[in-house]
């Protein structure tokens, strides 16, 4: 039965590869990616799994905050990687305005958003997706059903929601989350009813759930950029006594939220308790005639004790600090060439010991060969005692309008200090994009410097239409002692009406 798998699993991936070619250039984050990065040696299985649930989940924002940390790679956001649109008209156009193709794409949103005038006709899309583990079981999966109507959107499956929105106003009943609260830390799936509504520049805000959390909130947006606000929140809670007599205790918490051009801050406060929740994102870009400056700078920090309502990934939720920095520069010349700084620091709450890793890349070249290269300090807390050497060269050719083929080639290798190098990895990729809507990719890798040893294919691919979304990315090994058998998949599936 699991070569049967394995052979259809395999099958469907090469036939999707052979149709659609290669990946696509951009620096999207999508499973695809996680898979390259788990496969490299570059993450480890915990922070992929990490990674691809915020994905799942929908929250970009939160996964590219991930990858930058774990794999100190520069990731696009939910609202810089949108695709250009197909031309479509009526109920489609309505239903796809603001979608992409991508395994990795969270959710197409109201039309409302380009035509104040709210469509009668109901429109909406039914969605499936899915990951599986080595030996084919479904690790994860999620369904839903979203449906627009007027002013009105519903969700139904994996999350179970009503939401009203008019003029800047907004309600909602069902399981509501971080996007329904307009949280800048991810919340937990509350069931109940919450509801919004702006006074001139100023916005009321209410949640009521049903284990009687209730959160009163007052914001301040003084345009698209720039927005203040300060939530109360009222938590109660049920247990058991010495004398098995029910108890009922009531917990408050503050939390305040700010956003500018300049990033973002957010806290949540439990009084009595130790250090408050902190999670701040800052940025800055320069660019002058030379050269484009940017740099940013993610992190949390918190105490021993967490808001019950946060839902944090679990490395941030053991750390007393978790963060990166990271400084570009980017040349104004034709070659377009770079080079950047990444630095992450991660405290455990254990100990007070800290975990911190440097990486310096540089590249430069012309689209036709362009080469990267970089050195990854691992551990710098012991002198840099391990680092990994990169060199990656990437061919792109414009074949037609919209058409795009592409050759990658790279080489890894980790050395310990009194050690020498350890075997180096090889990868060789081929992408093709027909379109925005329409990729696939194949690349080979060899992770332990000889094929015998282990060999891995890795394979993805993304079909779009005016009414069906396709994706795919699946990673093949085989060792010494086992056979070809798919390593892990994702899967995404979309009908749009």
């Amino acid at each position: 039965m699991r070569k049967l798998y394995c052979a259809r699993i395999l099958f469907a991936a090469l036939v999707w590869a052979l149709v659609w070619s290669t990946v696509a250039a951009s620096q999207s984050l999508d499973e695809a990616k996680v898979f390259e990065w788990w496969d490299s040696g570059v993450i480890d299985g915990d922070e992929a799994r990490e990674i691809l649930d915020l994905i799942e989940e929908g929250n970009l924002q939160e996964a590219c905050m991930l990858a930058e940390v774990y794999a100190l790679e520069g990731c696009a956001t939910e609202s810089s990687r949108e695709k250009p649109h197909r031309k479509m008209s009526g109920k489609k156009a309505q239903g796809k305005d603001d979608t992409h193709i991508s395994a990795a794409h969270v959710g197409a949103e109201n039309s409302q958003k380009q035509d104040t005038r709210p469509s009668v006709i109901p429109h909406g899309y039914i969605e499936w997706r899915g990951r599986t583990d080595s030996l084919g079981h479904l690790e994860s999966e999620r369904t839903e059903l979203r449906l627009h109507f007027y002013r009105y959107s519903l969700r139904l499956g994996t999350q179970s929601l009503l939401t009203y929105k008019n003029a800047g106003s907004e309600a909602h009943l069902g399981q509501i989350s971080t996007k329904e609260l307009h949280s800048n830390i991810p919340l937990d799936t509350l069931w109940g009813t919450a509801a919004f509504y702006p006074i001139w520049k100023f916005r009321l805000g209410a949640l009521l759930d049903t284990a009687k959390t209730t959160r009163a909130s007052l914001g301040f947006v003084y345009d698209k950029g720039t927005e203040l606000e300060l939530a109360y929140w009222r938590h109660q809670h049920t247990g058991t006594g010495d004398s098995s007599e029910t108890l009922h205790t009531e917990r408050h918490s503050v939390s305040a939220m700010a956003k500018g051009n300049w990033g973002s801050f957010a806290t949540w406060w439990i009084p009595g308790r130790d250090i408050p929740l902190f999670k701040i994102q800052l940025h800055y870009r320069e660019k002058t005639d030379l050269a484009t400056v940017a740099w940013k700078a993610d992190a949390y920090l918190h105490g021993d004790s967490l808001p019950r309502e946060a839902h944090l990934s679990s490395t941030i939720a053991s750390s007393r600090f978790w963060g990166s920095q990271t400084l570009a520069v980017t040349a104004a010349d034709s070659w377009r060439s770079k080079f950047g700084v990444n630095a992450r620091t991660i405290i455990p709450l254990e100990g007070d010991s800290s975990r911190t890793r440097l990486k310096a890349s540089a590249e430069t070249g012309p689209a036709i060969l362009r080469s990267e290269a970089s050195a990854t300090c691992l551990q710098a807390e012991e002198h840099c005692r391990q680092n990994d050497l990169a060199l990656k060269i990437r061919s792109t050719w414009d074949i037609e309008s919209g058409e795009q083929l592409a050759f990658t080639g790279k080489i890894r290798a980790r050395h310990t200090r009194g050690k020498g190098f350890d075997p180096p990895l090889y990868e060789a990729g081929a992408t093709y994009a027909l379109d925005s809507f329409n990729s696939a990719g194949v690349a080979v890798a060899i992770p332990k410097g000889s094929p015998a040893r282990e060999l891995q294919v890795r394979s993805s691919a993304e079909v779009g239409t005016d009414f069906l979304q396709l994706s795919l990315a699946v990673t093949f090994r085989r060792t010494a002692e086992e056979e070809f058998h798919p390593l892990h998949a994702a899967f995404f599936a979309r009908f749009i009406f």
